[in-house]
């Protein structure tokens, strides 16, 4: 398994919470104990989740990435390659930034290889730190803004909440692929069609055709 640690320790609610029959303990139902479909072939889940086996193979996982601060135990049905792991504690001075390229690629590549591949992302939760890689994931792969990829990810799985220095890291982690502009998607659009009409305009001319003239794009 991949693994990038972060020397960080354990919250002794966690462990506490490890300790016991995760299914059977105050945090072993609910919507945090159960693994969340985000777009076809990724969910998001718990630990819990991503420790059982039988939910594993129900769900047809393939890929596990753990976001947690503390050595997973996943099960054997993933062998090592399918499996990364990131050491993260969900803290708001935490850099996670530095991890999106990395988490981005590995899920890309696993979808990429098979149509049968499924990717599980999950940190102790499923609230913040592996929603924050998910939400990282949607920014890279659509035309989503940081806060659209939220909002989104909220849809598919209501407890989604990342701290607020992950939602910074997103926010700036969005700006590399589009600008500052708070519309990206409208943005985007406008300045592809601009370069099909300029390109349009060169090969006219090229071959003696009268040019096209410019429309300015309407304003919105």
């Amino acid at each position: 398994m991949l693994s990038f640690a972060a020397p960080t320790s354990t919250p002794n609610w966690q462990s506490a919470l490890l300790a016991q029959n995760p299914r059977n303990g105050p945090l072993g139902s609910g919507k945090a104990r159960n693994a969340s479909l985000i777009v076809p072939h990724l969910y998001l889940s718990d630990y819990f989740t991503a420790h059982d086996e039988k939910q594993l193979a129900k769900l047809g996982i393939t890929h596990v990435v753990s976001i947690l601060d503390r050595e997973p135990t996943i099960p054997e049905c993933i062998p090592e390659t399918h499996k990364l792991r990131i050491s993260v504690a969900d803290r708001a001075d935490v850099d996670i930034q530095q991890y999106f390229t990395q988490t981005t690629e590995f899920i890309r590549a696993a979808l990429a290889e098979s149509e049968e591949n499924n990717v599980l992302i999950h940190c102790f939760q499923g609230i913040s730190r592996s929603a924050t890689i998910v939400c990282a994931y949607l920014v890279a792969t659509t035309s989503m803004t940081a806060s659209e990829s939220i909002v989104y990810a909220q849809a598919k799985r209501s407890v989604v909440c990342p701290n607020p220095g992950f939602r910074k890291q997103l926010q700036i982690w969005s700006t590399q692929f589009y600008g500052n502009n708070a519309k990206r998607s409208g943005n985007r659009i406008s300045r592809i069609t601009e370069g099909i009409a300029e390109r349009i305009r060169e090969l006219k001319a090229a071959s003696g055709a009268p040019p096209t003239p410019r429309v300015k794009p309407a304003a919105g």
